[in-house]
């Protein structure tokens, strides 16, 4: 890539393509750093795709991804989005997505929902665990859809709607990252840019060492503010779940003072789940 013939004859290749099929989306790999890092790699990918990006403009490109160290904001220039890592493991992807937050909005991260049996762990993990992964970026799909029974199909169809619903104000939210009292507990917020919504989701990486769940505590409210909370996936309460927190039951309204410092009441998880908590303010 750091040669000018060789980008030349990959834009001939990629633009006959292009030119000649109907195709709207681009997945870039390997843009970077094998067997030796180098600047000039880096300026002929930039080259190449910002080509392409002017003769094709409809076309849209992910570039993948970042364990090869091919995401940088220097590429952010050249694609509409960024795909963090080859796992498609939802529990291997959710610590990734919570550290690259620190970086990256949803809208420009892409995550999708893996098979069954993830092939880069050998784990298999419930459609609910990895379509809500998928729903907390940039969502969609990379699984042989011919492998869902009929429970699978109703339940990614459900959190798809819930993305395609919300996908709007979640393009521009904030991400906050939540400080929880229990390590196997990892919990982010996504809010509005103008306050008014936000949902939490509360994930359940572990066995909990704890007895009993602690509050999650939420950040960035209006103190003074009520907020009403419903527990989207209430239904997946299971019946080890102790004591009788209210969103178990019903919604939740409290002030932003509260909701912070005292915190949520979530019902028990199970490892591999995820609460998901919608906001509203009133």
């Amino acid at each position: 890539m750091a040669r000018d013939e060789v980008t030349a004859y990959l834009y001939d290749c990629i633009s006959a393509l292009l030119e000649t099929y109907d195709i709207g989306y681009l997945k870039w790999d390997h843009n970077r750093t094998l067997p030796l890092s180098d600047v000039t790699q880096t300026e002929g990918t930039y080259a190449l795709l910002a080509r392409l990006r002017a003769a094709f403009p409809h076309v849209e490109i992910e570039s993948c991804a970042s364990g090869g160290g091919r995401i940088d904001f220097g590429i952010l220039q050249h694609c509409q989005r960024v795909w963090l890592s080859d796992s498609n493991d939802a529990l291997e992807r959710s610590r990734i997505q919570h550290g690259a937050a620190l970086f990256l909005p949803a809208l420009v991260t892409g995550s999708h929902v893996g098979p069954r049996l993830c092939h880069t762990s050998g784990r298999v993990f419930d459609m609910r665990y990895r379509a809500w992964v998928a729903a907390q970026r940039h969502m969609g799909f990379e699984m042989d859809p011919r492998e869902l029974d009929a429970q699978e199909a109703q339940i990614l169809t459900e959190v798809t709607q819930w993305y395609k619903d919300n996908r709007d104000w979640l393009a521009t939210a904030d991400i906050l990252r939540l400080d929880t009292a229990d390590p196997s507990v990892l919990a982010e917020m996504q809010r509005a840019a103008d306050g008014s919504r936000f949902v939490v989701f509360c994930n359940q990486l572990d066995s909990a060492q704890q007895i009993l769940p602690r509050p999650l505590c939420l950040t960035e409210l209006d103190p003074k503010a009520r907020y009403r909370l419903h527990l989207r996936n209430r239904d997946e309460a299971t019946s080890l779940s102790r004591g009788a927190p209210l969103l178990k039951s019903q919604d939740l309204q409290a002030s932003g003072a509260w909701l912070m410092a005292h915190g949520v009441q979530l019902p028990y998880a199970m490892p591999g789940s995820i609460w998901v908590v919608e906001g509203r303010k009133l």
